[in-house]
């Protein structure tokens, strides 16, 4: 799979990497424990460890809207 270039590459985001409890390291399957922004050539995206943005909510609301018809 071919990575955006838009999407930072470090081992928060790769597939290869998994989680620790201390949250500022990862384990990666190849070099052992690093830091979570090491980045390496084996580097595989994986959309799921992304948090998504959340949406902004509209700060004004229409009567309208709350109207049942």
């Amino acid at each position: 799979m071919k990575t955006d270039d838009r999407i930072e590459k470090c081992c928060r985001y790769c597939e290869r990497a998994k989680s620790l409890a201390d949250e500022s390291v990862m384990l990666c399957g190849r070099y052992g424990v690093v830091d979570t922004l090491f980045c390496c050539r084996r580097f595989r995206y994986d959309p799921l460890k992304r948090d998504p943005k959340r949406a902004k909510l509209e700060d004004k609301l229409d009567e309208l809207e709350f109207i049942k018809i």
